[in-house]
């Protein structure tokens, strides 16, 4: 009986108010904050810069899958924490940090060189350059002179060949599909 009497003073309750939660910027962030939000690693925050650079700003933070090493699970576990905010000038990147990797040195897509959009002629896998290749969807410096790499030892025969470049997996091969050919 003494239970029920005390019993709804001795539960848990919501708090009055809720603390206003500052969101990281996709937009504005730079690999440090990034790398700040738990599930986000050094990696993942460098891929997302890259991203940003290659495709221009985030317009919302669904467009997080499109960044190399975001699947669904992670995707569900940070999209809490992150926002798209507007487009403002590129934040200054720090480029040495101590997680920094060399792919920050490298630029991302040649100048004046624009991602492929649907519509536009494919990309011959056998014959364009590593600037060229930069122009597919999720392919950075790294992952195009990959492809040079593995098409010099053996020209590729199909699209599927070109899951012999290191960095290209299932998901970047369907991704590239509908805008590559081999020749």
């Amino acid at each position: 009986m003494a239970f029920r009497a005390y019993g709804d003073r001795l539960r848990a309750r919501p708090t009055e108010s809720l603390a206003a939660v500052d969101l990281v910027d996709l937009n504005s962030a730079d690999r440090n904050e990034l790398a700040q939000v738990p599930g986000i690693g050094p990696k993942t925050a460098d891929a997302i810069v890259d991203h940003r650079r290659a495709h221009g700003p985030f317009q919302s933070v669904d467009e997080l899958l499109n960044v190399r090493g975001v699947g669904p699970v992670t995707f569900e576990k940070v999209r809490h924490q992150l926002r798209a905010g507007p487009a403002t000038a590129a934040p200054a990147e720090v480029v040495s940090t101590s997680f920094s990797s060399p792919i920050t040195a490298q630029k991302p897509v040649a100048s004046g060189a624009r991602k492929i959009q649907p519509g536009d002629a494919p990309i011959n896998v056998n014959t364009a350059t590593a600037d060229e290749l930069q122009r597919l969807p999720g392919i950075g410096p790294v992952t195009a002179q990959a492809i040079v790499a593995a098409r010099a030892s053996k020209a590729f025969e199909s699209v599927n060949d070109l899951d012999r470049a290191k960095g290209i997996g299932p998901k970047t091969l369907e991704r590239l599909r509908p805008f590559v050919v081999v020749k």
